[in-house]
């Protein structure tokens, strides 16, 4: 019985988080945008979903592992289908991880952007947190100093930052 009641616990506390973590992207998503790698969990529901996985499928890994994705947009993040300056916003939940070349795919995303466009990204923060040991398919690891310096390497304002979860992720909004 005190494993079940743990299990519910956890299961709350997760919701909780991944509200948390929707909340401070949420405020983004102003005008004509996209969520990358969205999986089955979009930031904002008028936002262009875009992900490996396509609409109806199941996810393979970590926390998308069977649940089903609501992508509108098959693609890989650093390579996305869309002109430049298509976009208001762009908003990345624990995304950006997921790329061996997270420069590249910065870059990308600020390629899409709108002048003054904004971007807000979420990683798990690797001063409290292995993110190799969260999913296979996770290539880099940010904490939020070598998060910004990425940003602003990619030219990008950084407008807010800071921890989304204690202990758990830091977010960052920018301006392009």
């Amino acid at each position: 019985m005190r494993n079940f009641l743990r299990k519910i616990e956890l299961n709350i506390r997760l919701l909780f988080d991944r509200q948390m973590e929707k909340k401070i992207l949420f405020k983004v998503c102003k005008g004509n945008g996209i969520d990358v790698g969205c999986g089955s969990n979009k930031i904002c529901s008028s936002s262009i979903g875009v992900d490996l996985t396509l609409r109806g499928d199941k996810g393979k890994y970590g926390n998308q592992k069977g649940a089903i994705s609501q992508a509108d947009v098959q693609s890989s993040g650093d390579n996305l289908p869309f002109k430049d300056e298509s976009f208001d916003y762009v908003v990345a939940k624990h995304n950006l991880e997921h790329y061996s070349n997270p420069e590249k795919t910065l870059l990308e995303w600020k390629r899409v952007l709108k002048k003054k466009g904004k971007i807000g990204v979420i990683v798990p923060d690797n001063n409290y947190v292995d993110s190799d040991a969260l999913d296979i398919t996770h290539y880099s690891k940010f904490n939020l100093s070598s998060l910004s310096s990425l940003f602003k390497k990619a030219g990008l304002h950084i407008l807010e930052k800071g921890q989304a979860i204690p202990h758990w992720s830091v977010y960052i909004i920018a301006e392009k």
